[in-house]
């Protein structure tokens, strides 16, 4: 096993979405092959509850299309029964798999709650899905099957830098273990560049991956190449650019794979 594939834990953010099912099939298998520590985390969006506490917000039922006074308990009690779906759906996960596992929920925004709880060494993956207006989406597992990572490419961020050769580690590692194709976006400001980047790739992983250049290295930019290439995974690196809110939500938004980030 490779410094690369080595980890603490598998930190997961999920809610009861099929993108965070798909997001936990993965986690689980990853932490099964690392022999780490599952662990879940629940965020209770603390902008949501902000936005449902002031008095002057209204909601609007699909059956009822006058708005009425917005009833901030009841959102709490569903966050309450969703972040207790989402811990059986995570021992349910770590049984079959004999891992060990925990499970915490948090009150606050969903990237700074899971970066403090994620130190270096751990593996971060992201499965939940976007809120709209102050109610949480109603979509369940039974609405909409889940998508399986095994159903598309891996698609992994590859930069040349000491952490871009450990996503190109796992995004191959996981590739291998899936039978699926590897495919890598090199940000490359010129031609010169992205031929330098897709060399020493091609070195490391002992052949010549699919390489689609990339003007730059921002975030929304990467997730518009992996939903064209219809990712089944997402790889990447989680540095400071993911800690913030911006590039975060664009994960979450515009992202409809799993994906994984790199310490």
């Amino acid at each position: 096993m490779t410094e690369t594939t080595s980890c603490g834990r598998i930190v997961l953010a999920l809610d009861i979405s099929p993108r965070s099912y798909a997001a936990l099939e993965l986690a689980a298998a990853l932490a099964a092959e690392l022999d780490a520590e599952l662990t879940g985390l629940f965020v209770e969006d603390a902008d949501l509850l902000h936005v449902g506490g002031l008095p002057f917000t209204r909601e609007i039922g699909l059956f009822c299309p006058a708005p009425r006074p917005f009833d901030l308990r009841q959102l709490e009690l569903a966050l309450h029964r969703e972040a207790e779906q989402a811990r059986r759906l995570l021992i349910q996960a770590a049984a079959r798999a004999r891992l060990r596992w925990s499970f915490q929920v948090m009150r606050g925004r969903i990237a700074s709650a899971l970066f403090a709880l994620a130190a270096g060494p751990d593996l971060v993956v992201l499965g939940k899905r976007p809120r709209v207006g102050v109610r949480p989406l109603r979509d369940t597992l039974v609405q909409r099957p889940a998508r399986s990572a095994a159903r598309g490419p891996v698609v992994a961020v590859y930069d040349g830098t000491p952490s871009g050769q450990r996503t190109l580690q796992l995004a191959a590692h996981l590739a291998h273990t899936r039978e699926a194709e590897l495919c890598l976006l090199l940000p490359a400001a010129s031609d010169r560049a992205f031929v330098r980047l897709a060399t020493a790739a091609a070195a490391q992983l002992q052949g010549g991956p699919a390489c689609t250049r990339l003007p730059g290295d921002d975030i929304a930019g990467i997730a518009a190449a992996a939903r064209h290439l219809d990712a089944g995974v997402l790889v990447l690196n989680g540095d400071d650019r993911l800690r913030g809110g911006a590039g975060f939500a664009t994960l979450l938004n515009e992202v409809d794979c799993p994906v994984l980030l790199v310490g």
